[in-house]
């Protein structure tokens, strides 16, 4: 998975979508040198609620294939950063599915799901990474990249120009792409 800086969940369809050019986006894998990675065609998904295409990358080099997600999008989730953000800031289940436009009971236990993510194996990853001080991940996430709206993008963006992680969201924390698979050994 990759991002496209600058370019947020409303703007995807018309940078991105169908008919358009594919973005000049490089192969982060360090052996590739920095090969661009051609268009490999399309999934549907949701962004923000509407579904929509996705664009797959693929470098010719290793193999490897990356969805192009924008930049504001939790990757595998039908949620924002700012929905995700807001439900955080609130601290409570009912409060944060009301802040975040999470509807009915399924909302609240999705942002309870969130907020429980203090405790979860990507807290421990990302608490990796940031500097050692008290409180959840995203509290030591705002200290390292500024508690102003848009800090989940922020934190995106510090975490692949440091560490080559993708934040997928509050549920998860990638290495980019997946492997190739690995042509069966020759008979003896």
């Amino acid at each position: 998975m990759l991002s496209l800086a600058g370019v947020g969940c409303k703007q995807y369809e018309e940078r991105v979508g169908r008919g358009r050019s594919v973005p000049e986006v490089s192969c982060p894998e360090p052996e590739c040198h920095g090969s661009r990675l051609q268009g490999r065609g399309w999934y549907r998904r949701y962004l923000g609620s509407v579904r929509s295409e996705v664009r797959r990358l693929r470098c010719r080099r290793c193999g490897v294939s990356h969805a192009l997600l924008p930049e504001d999008l939790c990757a595998y989730r039908d949620a924002t950063f700012a929905a995700v953000e807001s439900a955080l800031d609130v601290g409570v289940p009912g409060g944060g599915a009301q802040a975040s436009g999470q509807d009915g009971s399924a909302g609240v236990r999705r942002v309870r799901r969130w907020l429980r993510s203090a405790s979860a194996p990507l807290a421990s990853a990302v608490q990796a990474l940031l500097a050692p001080t008290e409180g959840p991940w995203w509290q030591r996430a705002q200290q390292v990249v500024g508690a102003t709206a848009g800090w989940l993008t922020r934190l995106r963006h510090w975490l692949w120009s440091q560490w080559r992680c993708f934040l997928g969201g509050v549920s998860g924390l990638y290495r980019h792409g997946r492997p190739r698979r690995r042509p069966p050994d020759p008979p003896p």
